[in-house]
């Protein structure tokens, strides 16, 4: 897993999780649609540094460390 990530894709990777902690799974698509074609890319570096996983489905979903990361992120700002 690479630790380096950029401020977008932080961005990204709270943005996934807060919706998936509402309980919905988005995919690339719905993210593309939601916040640009230019999200792709930050997925994409996303996906290959080990931040997000993808299921059979395309649904995306935060790997187990980049959960960690961000729980402890939130817990901090608590």
């Amino acid at each position: 897993m690479d630790f380096n990530i950029t401020a977008g894709e932080e961005a990204v990777v709270f943005h996934v999780a807060s919706l998936v902690q509402d309980g919905l799974s988005p995919t690339d698509d719905d993210l593309a649609a939601e916040l640009g074609e230019e999200v792709r890319p930050l997925l994409h570096s996303l996906l290959s540094k080990g931040w997000l996983v993808v299921d059979e489905d395309r649904e995306l979903a935060l790997s187990a460390i980049a959960r960690h990361v961000v729980s402890s992120r939130t817990d901090a700002q608590a």
